[in-house]
């Protein structure tokens, strides 16, 4: 068991605990690094794509004002019209040519004046836009070219590929960007395929116009996240290394200094390791379940269950028993009280405390905020009174215990006839139960001794009218024992052992659901 020797370490298990702990922060840095690379790497694609598609509106907008301007001539004979559009071409950005259309058939451009040729409207995205890897001038560079339908008529703007690849370059040179129109897409070298462009590897982004049918393709190559780190990220991968570092050193040094047990309970006690345990208190009538008496059991993460025996002698010693019950109690209002409803008028929820309990502060104010948090459906509360340590009767107890009976608060006192203080607690503090030490229970029918002083106990309880509860029953024969002879209260075996706290209030559920 963990207290028994925790001075003896090994020193195997204390390397690999404080080796991992150095891992952990440069583990999980390198992990926030690397997500946080590709995010930014994908931050970056959008605000390039979003960008990029800005300036190609600006382009196309060019382009249009272009187009519109030459529909206004499209009724003119060719020689009239040419100076327009060649006016278009030398005064509007961006754009390359001007074209005029009529019944789909080219007649007049800004380069040649006449010209005849056939147009396909089918090779225009939405019949409005077309890009071409180059046409019979230019034939190795691209263009994009714009169609403005207006009735019969139409007018073609072309915007030079090398804006188009100029722009891609130049909006993010770290990002890689294409720009995409139907089935033909151009790279940042001004390259025009056919078909669907592949997914890039990184950061992947895709940013459609709202103006005109083309999108613009964003994200990065391969390995540019680690470019990315040397880049930005070296600075923390050093302080991760020294938090790694630090966090190993400290590790180590708080495994040895957790040897002592007393520092082990203030570990366990901020790990949550301190769990309640709740033992059923029945009616000797009927077995109805009228209360609990809260248990504190250890779950360590190495040892498992550890006894009571084990730990609350230290507890009591040192003085953590005082947070360890304040925790106990927490967590049974916070596993309890939305159950409330489940509670039988009169149900009793105990704790045990001690001498430690009555010269320290705070448990008035405990009890008092374990009764408001079951509020309207409150238990009675009830705290057992050990004999581990002697509670000295003072002017601080007598008035601690005065305000907790003013507070609806019961005392019993807890494996009564075992020590020497129990006759002394019947004297000098207004006592509400007696608990009767599973040893009595025990040796029922079989040493007549015994069995005279627990009818004497329970005798004298009658005579001062406290409740009678007995512990450790076991039997069914010790059951009908302690009822025939008025005891009200019975814990033990026989009914139900210790169980968490979920399973209790399973049980309650069942048996609510029963009646």
């Amino acid at each position: 068991m963990p207290l028994r020797n925790y001075s003896r370490r090994r020193l195997l298990p204390r390397l690999v605990f404080s080796l991992s702990m150095a891992l952990l922060p440069l583990l999980l840095g390198s992990f926030i690094i690397y997500w946080q690379s590709l995010r930014t790497l994908s931050v970056e694609a959008r605000a390039a794509s979003n960008e990029a598609v800005r300036l190609f509106d600006v382009m196309l907008g060019n382009a249009t004002g272009a187009a519109r301007a030459a529909l206004l001539h499209a009724d003119e004979s060719c020689d009239d019209a040419t100076q327009v559009l060649r006016e278009q071409v030398a005064v509007v950005p961006f754009v390359r040519s001007v074209n005029l259309t009529r019944n789909d058939d080219i007649y007049c451009t800004s380069l040649f004046g006449e010209f005849e040729e056939r147009l396909d409207p089918g090779q225009y995205v939405n019949g409005q836009l077309r890009m071409m890897a180059g046409n019979s001038v230019t034939p190795s560079s691209a263009l994009l070219i714009l169609r403005r339908v207006e009735g019969s008529n139409a007018a073609l703007a072309t915007v030079d590929g090398r804006y188009l690849s100029n722009t891609l370059q130049l909006v993010d040179q770290l990002s890689d960007l294409q720009l995409q129109v139907g089935r033909q897409w151009m790279d940042e070298e001004g390259r025009v395929f056919d078909g669907e462009p592949a997914q890039l590897p990184l950061g992947h982004v895709e940013q459609a116009s709202e103006r005109f049918p083309y999108r613009v393709i964003g994200g990065f190559p391969r390995g540019a996240q680690w470019q990315h780190i040397r880049k930005e990220a070296l600075p923390l991968v050093a302080l991760m290394l020294m938090l790694g570092g630090v966090s190993g050193i400290a590790c180590y040094w708080l495994w040895g200094r957790s040897a002592k047990p007393s520092l082990e309970l203030e570990r366990a006690l901020l790990a949550g390791e301190f769990v309640p345990y709740l033992q059923p208190l029945v009616d000797a009538r009927d077995g109805r379940w009228v209360g609990a008496e809260v248990l504190m059991r250890w779950i360590h993460p190495r040892e498992g269950m550890v006894g009571p025996d084990l730990f609350i002698p230290m507890a009591e010693r040192s003085g953590l028993i005082v947070p360890m019950t304040r925790e106990l109690m927490r967590q049974v209002a916070d596993g309890l009280a939305p159950h409330g409803k489940l509670l039988c008028d009169g149900f009793h929820l105990s704790f045990n405390i001690s001498a430690r309990h009555c010269t320290q502060p705070g448990l008035f104010d405990d009890c008092r905020d374990f009764q408001a948090r079951f509020l309207p459906h409150r238990p009675e509360l009830t705290l057992e009174l050990t004999e581990r340590e002697l509670i000295v009767s003072s002017a601080l107890t007598d008035e601690l215990f005065d305000n907790l009976h003013g507070l609806g608060v019961y005392l019993a006192i807890d494996d009564f006839g075992t020590g020497n203080s129990s006759l002394a607690y019947l004297h000098r503090f207004k006592v509400d139960a007696l608990k009767i030490d599973k040893s009595f229970v025990a040796m029922i029918g079989v040493d007549a001794l015994s069995s005279h002083i627990l009818d004497s106990i329970v005798e004298l309880c009658g005579k001062l009218d406290l409740m009678i509860i007995a512990e450790g029953v076991e039997t069914a024969e010790q059951r009908d024992y302690l009822a025939r002879r008025g005891v009200e209260v019975l814990q033990g075996y026989l009914f139900d052992r210790p169980m968490p706290l979920a399973t209790f209030v399973q049980g309650l559920q069942e048996r609510k659901g029963e009646r």
